[in-house]
């Protein structure tokens, strides 16, 4: 099974309660995080999927990571 639906599968359950996009910032996320094997914001943001530019997926990670309510 792809490393996409696994990840989807495991934070689908672990949290519903979520929005749909923070669901996805952090399935895209875990993703890079496997394909980019290294555990930096910026290594991170290089390798999210999609077709924006670099330094706007870095930004992506950097506001997904400041998030308070993944901090709870």
């Amino acid at each position: 099974m792809p490393a996409r639906k696994v990840c989807q599968n495991f934070f689908q359950d672990a949290l519903g309660s979520f929005h749909k996009y923070r669901q996805s910032a952090l399935v895209d996320a875990t993703v890079a995080l496997i394909k980019g094997a290294s555990l930096t914001l910026t290594r991170i943001g290089r390798f999210l999927p999609g077709q924006a530019q670099v330094k706007n997926k870095i930004k992506r990670v950097d506001r997904l990571l400041g998030n308070e309510s993944l901090q709870k």
